[in-house]
C-alpha cells in the first residue's frame, strides 16, 4: 500500500492498537475481548471496523466459527511502524524529513539501536545500483 494513510480518530486508533498487538486476525467480538479497559458495544466496533475498512487500514482476513454463526476476522493492512512513518512523512519535503530523522536519532538513548539503524542504512545505500560507498570509489 503506497497511499498515505488517513488520520485516525481516537476510537479507531484504539481498535488499530488491539489489531497491531494481536498475533492473529480478530473478529469484532475478539476485539472487544482484547480491550478489557474499554466497554465497547458490538455495534460501535462494527461501525469503527467499517470506517477502518473504508480507510484501507484493515482488511477481511477470513471467517471464524462462533457458536452457530461465522464472523469475519480482520487484520491491519500495514504495521504500526509503517502507518506511523507514512503518516508522519506525508507531504513532507526533504529538509523536514532529514530533521525528523535526526531528531529521532538524537532522542534515542540506546547507542546500540542507533548503530544498528545507521549500519542498516549504510547497507541499504551500498547495495543500491549506481550508489558506491566512499571506500569503493578509490
Amino acid at each position: 500500500m503506497s497511499k498515505t494513510p488517513k488520520r485516525l480518530t481516537n476510537s479507531e486508533r484504539e481498535i488499530m492498537q488491539v489489531l497491531w498487538k494481536s498475533e492473529k486476525p480478530l473478529t469484532a467480538s475478539g476485539i472487544i475481548a482484547a480491550s478489557p479497559n474499554k466497554e465497547w458495544k458490538n455495534s460501535s466496533v462494527h461501525l469503527l471496523i467499517k470506517s477502518l475498512l473504508d480507510k484501507d487500514l484493515v482488511e477481511v482476513a477470513g471467517f471464524e466459527k462462533t457458536t452457530k454463526n461465522y464472523a469475519r476476522t480482520f487484520k491491519p493492512t500495514m504495521s504500526y511502524e509503517d502507518y506511523s512513518i507514512k503518516f508522519m512523512l506525508n507531504d513532507t519535503d526533504k529538509e523536514k524529513r532529514k530533521n525528523i530523522i535526526l531528531k529521532m536519532i538524537k532522542e534515542e538513548t540506546d547507542l546500540d539501536i542507533v548503530r544498528e539503524v545507521l549500519d542498516a542504512a549504510k547497507d541499504k545505500l551500498n547495495n543500491k545500483p549506481g550508489v558506491h560507498s566512499p571506500s569503493s570509489t578509490k
